[in-house]
């Protein structure tokens, strides 16, 4: 016989939802709701884009901001970041940069046909025959010619889609535009005690794979790829003040954001990302990226928008996406260069990069000390900060493309204070590179009766 359950024993009823509702698909009607009373915050690429984009999406873009300006607010860090990354080659001189990167590879591949052809001809005794050099040459010269004639189209179209004035902040149209529009709509900084945590639980979140930014560890120095979680505990607290739902638009598009999307998928916030802001605040996460923006916004803020601004900003993300896929690696030879000017200007962190090759990837706070020649007083707050400085300084120069790991990362948690280091980790892919630089020298002496290029001792 069947026994009714009453009182405490009796449970609530689930359903196949009932799992932070973080697998629903986003409703009509939830977009609806948080344009009329939500919370809609803008990440920093949202912004940057407007340089990148040209006249007619930068305008339907704007028009849409201003039907939700009631709604609109964005993080301190997204201020920080969108001033640090404005006068960048890459946001506002974005087409006149593009269009020298396209022009400096078609020359290359000029060139490269020139190369080809020249070894080929060498190759098969036909240096010296006349009509097989002429016929060759004479494509060649169309080739040159075609690569011209884009080289044209491309500049051209680039001066024509460039954004003027932007040289003087008070002539800048892009921030003629936000100013009035997100006047009174920023968040208050982090206080110095409040940021130095979120760094540093941004980087022991990153070495358990909870998102947000995680991703950006792998490029970044600390502080820089700790960006995203800063905007993440800021949102939290502001979701938190006002007690209401949250759409963030984002142009960042890697995984430690979103759900894998297939073609039919709407756009889905992590599971974990719904949980925690759930938990922390009691209100629902939603995101869209700005083209997923502007589409909603035609629809329910009868803004007019034209298609092709979708498609615009569809391609800008397309972009943004595929050089954020591109496996990029250190190379022998940009270690290299790295290393010897690191030596020059800080050899005790070229020593602790060589121990923790040497240590499989990892050197601890005790050998640190004792190879930088530390006493026990000194702070190793900061110690990576000049794989960062050296980074971005051999970037501008074309010695490194932006895309290699960050060579030195700090590894949080020491038994005595967990809120010291307690050593750090170089990235697996340039273990080999630095056993073939070091190894068997000063620096990586090998043990006695080992060999080189042998199996690294673990030191504890």
């Amino acid at each position: 016989m069947a026994v009714a359950h009453t009182g405490s024993d009796q449970r609530e009823a689930r359903g196949i939802f009932d799992c932070d509702e973080a697998h629903r698909s986003p409703l009509r009607s939830d977009y609806k709701r948080i344009f009329d009373s939500g919370l809609v915050v803008l990440d920093t690429n949202v912004l940057l884009n407007l340089y990148r984009s040209n006249e007619s999406t930068r305008r339907d873009t704007l028009a849409a901001f201003a039907r939700l300006r009631e709604r609109l607010w964005i993080p301190h860090q997204v201020l920080t970041e969108f001033w640090r990354n404005r006068e960048s080659p890459t946001v506002r001189h974005h087409h006149a940069t593009k269009a020298n990167e396209a022009s400096a590879a078609l020359d290359k591949v000029v060139n490269t046909a020139r190369a080809v052809v020249t070894t080929w001809l060498t190759a098969v005794q036909l240096k010296d025959n006349e009509e097989a050099v002429e016929r060759t040459g004479s494509d060649l010269t169309e080739l040159a010619k075609a690569a011209d004639s884009l080289k044209k189209f491309i500049r051209a179209q680039a001066e024509c889609d460039a954004l003027k004035e932007t040289a003087v902040t008070h002539t800048d149209p892009v921030l003629n535009a936000l100013d009035p529009l997100l006047h009174g709509r920023v968040g208050e900084p982090l206080s110095p005690d409040a940021y130095d945590r979120a760094v540093k639980e941004a980087q022991e979140r990153a070495d358990e794979g909870i998102p947000p930014g995680y991703e950006d560890f792998r490029t970044k120095e600390p502080e820089l790829a700790a960006g995203d979680y800063l905007v993440w505990v800021q949102l939290i607290a502001e979701a938190r003040h006002r007690g209401c739902d949250v759409l963030l638009v984002t142009g960042d598009v890697k995984k430690d954001w979103w759900t894998n999307r297939g073609y039919d998928i709407p756009p889905r916030p992590r599971a974990e990302l719904l949980q925690e802001l759930r938990e922390q605040a009691g209100v629902r996460l939603y995101m869209l990226t700005p083209s997923e923006l502007l589409r909603w916004a035609k629809e329910l803020l009868e803004v007019n928008v034209d298609e092709g601004s979708v498609r615009d900003l569809e391609q800008l993300g397309e972009a943004a996406a595929g050089k954020e896929s591109d496996d990029e690696a250190w190379t022998a030879e940009s270690l290299a260069v790295f290393m010897d000017e690191l030596m020059r200007r800080y050899p005790s962190r070229v020593k602790a990069i060589v121990a923790a090759a040497a240590n499989g990837g990892f050197v601890d706070r005790e050998t640190v000390y004792e190879l930088a020649g530390y006493d026990e007083t000194r702070s190793l707050r900061g110690f990576t900060q000049p794989i960062g400085t050296l980074s971005r300084d051999l970037q501008a120069i074309g010695v490194l493309t932006g895309g290699e790991p960050f060579l030195l990362t700090t590894v949080y948690g020491h038994a005595v204070d967990p809120s010291w280091a307690k050593g750090f980790r170089i990235p697996s892919g340039v273990i080999a590179l630095l056993r073939s630089k070091y190894e068997g020298g000063d620096l990586w002496p090998v043990p006695d009766g080992g060999e080189a290029g042998g199996e690294a001792p673990e030191r504890g």
